[in-house]
């Protein structure tokens, strides 16, 4: 059964690729590697590690509005609030999972300064991404930790 469905995920990932590429996969993989300068690998490893760790703290932060939210919003503003958050921070998640993302395709351009414009390109996006995101999980925690007990001693009338 496992087999069955390797072939339709492997035929699935390599359709429309030209034989040629299937055929030097493993070589692209390796052209690749030794094209990226070790700087610039360290720095995608450094955002990729980062970007987890937030993705990761995220996720705890859903889980708990999603907790509280029973407890403290009695009234469709106060849901409507929390959701909002879940939101956010499930927006926060996106940009996250792009920081981690690996390149489309396996090979490179042939022209190496190509290659590495697109790198460095790729490196100043997730950079800035990442940083969105970081600053945002900072603003929406706050705002989280803000309105939870508000909303927990809110009266409001039904």
């Amino acid at each position: 059964m496992r087999h069955k469905i390797d072939q339709m995920l492997y035929a699935t990932f390599t359709r429309g690729w030209e034989k040629r590429l299937v055929d030097n996969y493993l070589n692209a993989l390796k052209k690749r590697e030794t094209q990226t300068p070790p700087y610039i690998g360290d720095l995608l490893q450094r955002i990729d590690g980062k970007a987890t760790a937030l993705v990761t703290y995220v996720a705890m932060m859903i889980a708990g509005i999603g907790i509280c939210a029973p407890l403290v919003a009695k009234h469709p503003y106060e849901e409507a609030i929390v959701i909002a958050q879940i939101s956010c921070f499930l927006l926060i998640a996106i940009g996250c999972l792009r920081c981690i993302s690996v390149f489309n395709r396996p090979s490179l351009s042939a022209n190496l300064k190509e290659s590495l414009r697109a790198l460095e390109r790729e490196l100043v996006i997730r950079q800035e991404i990442y940083t969105l995101c970081h600053r945002a999980a900072i603003v929406f925690t706050v705002t989280a930790f803000i309105s939870m007990p508000f909303m927990l001693l809110w009266s409001p009338e039904l």
